[in-house]
């Protein structure tokens, strides 16, 4: 550990008391301030809106071990309806098959190259270098660039298409919801029956 030179101000401050200047801030408040999360949940401070939130059924406090239980469960059941009728309005869009598609087309030519690739490598003698090289590394360029464009094509073009089914399932009454998933059973069972059929 190294020592101050004496003759340094700062030392012959400390020395005499008389300490000038300004103390640093904690490393707490140096941390910008930034709106919360989606994740988290933001609890209102006045008693107002927590009364607000319990009439809504959104505020677990003050009940018993299975009120809460079942106040989970049906969060829950709302939740997976929601999610089922977002999969239904998703699988009824022509747009998202078809960037689906897309995407599952680019992630088998990745395959398919990757296992090219390793044929290539354990299928050739050592003699034919010159080709197999080339050949390894033309292989491998393919893949990874058709996995990276999958995964941006689904960010791009298909993500949006998921979110905003989504939105419009959030955005259905439960009567709503709950007959655009018997629609739906509907016709899974028309389809079974027209292939029993045939």
């Amino acid at each position: 550990m190294s020592t101050r030179n004496p003759m340094n101000k700062r030392s012959q401050a400390q020395q005499s008391g008389e300490m000038t200047g300004f103390t640093r801030k904690s490393a707490g408040s140096a941390k910008p301030a930034r709106a919360a999360a989606s994740s988290v949940r933001v609890v209102p401070a006045s008693a107002k809106e927590k009364r607000k939130q319990v009439e809504r059924g959104e505020s677990l406090e003050g009940l018993s071990r299975e009120e809460k239980r079942a106040r989970k469960r049906e969060l829950r059941l709302q939740e997976d309806r929601i999610y089922t009728v977002s999969n239904v309005l998703m699988k009824d869009d022509p747009d998202y098959n078809k960037r689906r598609r897309v995407f599952w087309v680019l992630l088998v030519v990745a395959v398919i190259a990757a296992i090219g690739v390793w044929v290539v490598m354990l299928g050739l003698p050592e003699e034919d270098l010159s080709v197999s090289q080339p050949v390894q590394i033309v292989g491998l360029i393919i893949s990874y660039a058709c996995i990276i464009g999958a995964f941006v094509y689904d960010l791009v073009r298909v993500r949006p298409l998921r979110n905003e089914a989504r939105r419009r399932a959030e955005g259905m009454s439960e009567a709503k919801l709950i007959a655009v998933l018997e629609e739906d059973k509907a016709k899974e069972a028309a389809k079974r029956e027209a292939k029993k059929k045939k």
